[in-house]
């Protein structure tokens, strides 16, 4: 997102909020959070900074005109009047009870940040950020007594991680601004990121990216392993993600004559990927920038190992496709009835 040293947190309000449903209610802080402790600032700004790791970007969105979404009407406003923050904090709170009426939506601290020196491509902004926190650990406290040594504890929040959080950029604003999420509980994910905040994620490199991703992995595994070998699955992921790899640009075309061989397996190829489209709603993929840390970040979710019945796994380095199309060899023992792989190699440590 940016460099972490430029960005300061220029204004913080911490309210608690409850659960609707249960009748809960809010605390409302009569006063924003002094910064002027250096320690507590820079523990903040990594508690706030640090879960926003993922390349998604989303816009705020709403059915019939985007200042009717509460979210970007408060943000707007401690854009344009920052000296009212702490006003428009206590709306967004009141706002965020109002979401909070479904059972499972826990009761924690919400903590409203004004920030600065947000670096968004070539620009500084200002951005407000948005933190739920909902879960409580446990902490041992050690304290020095003539010469002796007391244990106790307490309960507080840890700052490794923020349970729920949003980073709302002060750019693009005639598009609903630019918004980045994070949601360590997926069973409300819909209550914050549809209720709370209603926001749509931004079809960019990276949407594209991941979308044309996401159509190789199902195709292998909805497809290509069911009519094929594994071994055959392996060789398309792995000149699939080889291409995402070398290539700067996306096109279907291109992808699907480089990447397949058989003439029947392109056509369903083609066919699988116009169904994949409709069903969601996409358009404009088929030709586009590929964005290289999407890339990084997707290779985990592709199988490049086949798994035996024998209890045997082979297991590839990577995705070259070098390494299963020329080093190994799928073939079938008539005497043992069994199926067999061979593979090549120099030298084993």
């Amino acid at each position: 997102m940016n460099e972490r040293t430029q960005v300061r947190l220029k204004q913080l309000a911490v309210h608690r909020v409850g659960n609707k449903a249960k009748e809960e209610g809010v605390v409302v802080a009569k006063e924003l959070v002094d910064l002027r402790d250096e320690q507590l600032s820079d523990h903040l700004l990594k508690y706030f900074l640090s879960p926003f790791k993922q390349e998604e970007f989303f816009r705020f969105t709403h059915t019939s005109d985007i200042a009717l979404n509460e979210m970007f009407a408060y943000a707007a406003l401690i854009f344009t009047e920052p000296s009212k923050f702490h006003e428009y904090s206590i709306h967004i709170l009141n706002h965020l009870y109002e979401q909070s009426d479904h059972p499972k939506v826990k009761s924690g601290e919400l903590y409203v940040v004004h920030f600065s020196g947000c670096l968004m491509e070539d620009d500084i902004v200002e951005a407000v950020g948005i933190f739920k926190s909902e879960n409580k650990d446990t902490f041992l406290t050690f304290q020095d007594e003539d010469d002796d040594l007391n244990v106790n504890y307490h309960s507080g929040v840890n700052l490794k991680g923020v349970d729920k959080g949003c980073m709302i950029f002060n750019i693009e604003a005639e598009d609903g601004f630019r918004v980045k999420l994070v949601d360590a509980n997926s069973t409300d994910a819909v209550f914050w990121r549809e209720d709370f905040l209603n926001v749509s994620e931004l079809k960019d490199t990276n949407f594209n990216t991941k979308t044309a991703l996401n159509l190789c992995k199902d195709f292998s595994e909805e497809v290509f392993a069911k009519t094929e070998s594994k071994k055959a699955q392996v060789d398309f992921i792995s000149r699939s993600v080889d291409y995402f790899s070398k290539s700067e640009t996306f096109d279907l075309e291109e992808f699907t004559s480089s990447v397949i061989d058989e003439p029947e397996t392109k056509e369903r190829f083609k066919n699988y990927s116009q169904a994949f489209a409709e069903e969601r709603d996409i358009e404009g993929f088929t030709d586009f920038a590929i964005n290289k840390n999407t890339v990084r970040n997707m290779k985990r979710k592709f199988r490049n190992f086949i798994k035996l019945d024998t209890q045997i796994e082979i297991k590839f380095s990577g995705y070259n496709p070098e390494q299963s199309e020329q080093y190994v060899e799928r073939g079938f023992d008539q005497e043992r009835g069994m199926h067999f792989y061979k593979v090549y190699f120099h030298s084993e440590s």
